[in-house]
């Protein structure tokens, strides 16, 4: 399973996971659990997009530009369930491409690297941005174990039983257990990765997140 792969999968479940809200009648199975797959993916593919590129600061830019470019679409999209107070996922991605850069700068140097990266996960929360502290973790993670599958699925698996342990502690619900289940199921698709690039689609996400945002929140104005 290659990088494009990964990221059509991402794309698609996106979608999912938010045409409900500019479609209420499209609520169901689909819409409210396959969308628990999108962004752990990016968050996969943001690491070996860090560890790949040729030109990290070119990568820095590209994110922060399209960052900057996503929120307004970003904000009226939310405003359809009256959470517009937040910044978009690529802000996200940007404060986990921060913590993995610090942790590869200043490799074994856990002292430095912990700290700095705990401090991001709750600037993560602090600031609002898409998924809080989770969102930054999810990248975090993924970069530490990008050489040790196992752990990574194990990892990946805590994270989110940490996540969603308000949702499954004291009462279980099958919903909530549900949403656990597929929201760890990235991992498992991230363990067919075969780390090639596939087809090339350098600016298909950071032009597909702003636009789908926008054509569902005209689609809602119907």
């Amino acid at each position: 399973m290659s990088i494009f792969v990964l990221k059509i999968i991402a794309c698609i479940t996106m979608i999912l996971d938010h045409v409900k809200y500019a479609i209420p009648e499209t609520r169901g199975f689909a819409t409210e659990y396959l969308g628990r797959i999108s962004y752990p993916l990016f968050a996969f593919l943001l690491t070996e997009g860090f560890c790949h590129t040729s030109d990290l600061k070119k990568y820095y830019q590209r994110l922060m530009v399209f960052a900057f470019v996503s929120q307004i679409p970003f904000m009226l999209f939310r405003g359809l369930v009256g959470e517009w107070r937040m910044l978009n996922i690529l802000f996200t991605l940007l404060l986990g491409l921060i913590a993995i850069t610090i942790e590869d700068k200043l490799e074994k140097r856990y002292y430095i690297t912990v700290p700095v990266e705990l401090l991001l996960i709750f600037l993560g929360e602090l600031v609002n941005v898409d998924y809080g502290w989770y969102g930054v973790a999810c990248v975090i993670v993924f970069y530490w174990f990008r050489k040790k599958r196992f752990l990574r699925i194990g990892a990946f698996a805590l994270l989110n039983l940490m996540y969603y342990a308000n949702r499954l502690f004291p009462v279980s619900t099958a919903k909530n257990i549900i949403s656990y289940v597929f929201a760890t199921l990235p991992a498992i698709l991230i363990w067919f990765y075969n780390g090639k690039l596939g087809h090339k689609t350098k600016y298909l996400y950071y032009v597909f997140y702003p636009v789908h945002m926008l054509i569902l929140y005209g689609i809602s104005l119907i």
